[in-house]
């Protein structure tokens, strides 16, 4: 699922807003505003946040044992992670970066950017709008990853055991003084 979100993030996040902020007119008059924030959180955590994720929940699958392992919680994980980046990218970043540039254009880039703009109401209550989707983001997708992650280091500490069939194995092979080849012969190794 993580890997199916990289491809929507790859093609929203680093495609359809990389393409808003880089058409050199825009690029021009925008550069440093919210639609450069609204780009660099689809792009960044979209794409290589949610690749990192589906990489350590591929790892901690094979480190947590199996009566110990729950899809609810990659899943949870999943979900809040992209809603609360949705949340984040539409509700705040991209109307915020679009008023923004709206307003280089009207007055300037040194407006724009100034206190007086960024203080102001409008900007104010589109930070504030942002908290919901950092709530659903940071408790409903960090927290069961750190969960999953405490779980894999606890469960991976205590493990020193062989696969039931060592001798099958292709993973786990022993070599040493004493040891069988395949072909029967015993293995001689220097010290």
């Amino acid at each position: 699922m993580f890997l199916a979100a990289v491809g929507f993030w790859n093609f929203l996040g680093a495609g359809v807003f990389g393409f808003l902020v880089n058409l050199p007119i825009v690029s021009y008059y925008e550069m440093g505003t919210g639609l450069t924030a609204n780009h660099a959180h689809g792009a960044m955590m979209g794409v290589y946040g949610m690749l990192a994720v589906g990489f350590a929940v591929f790892a901690l699958r094979y480190f947590i044992p199996e009566n110990a392992w729950s899809d609810r919680w990659p899943r949870l994980a999943f979900w809040s992670l992209n809603l609360g980046l949705a949340w984040m990218s539409f509700a705040t970043l991209l109307p915020s970066g679009a008023l923004q540039l709206y307003k280089v254009v009207e007055s300037g880039y040194a407006d724009a950017r100034s206190l007086g703009y960024l203080q102001g109401d409008t900007n104010v209550f589109l930070e504030w709008l942002r908290l919901p989707g950092d709530v659903v983001f940071i408790a409903g997708g960090v927290l069961p990853l750190l969960w999953m992650t405490w779980l894999g280091v606890r469960h991976r500490a205590g493990r020193t055991r062989q696969p039931e069939d060592a001798e099958l194995s292709l993973l786990f092979t022993e070599v040493g003084p004493g040891t069988t080849r395949a072909d029967g012969e015993e293995e001689v190794v220097a010290p």
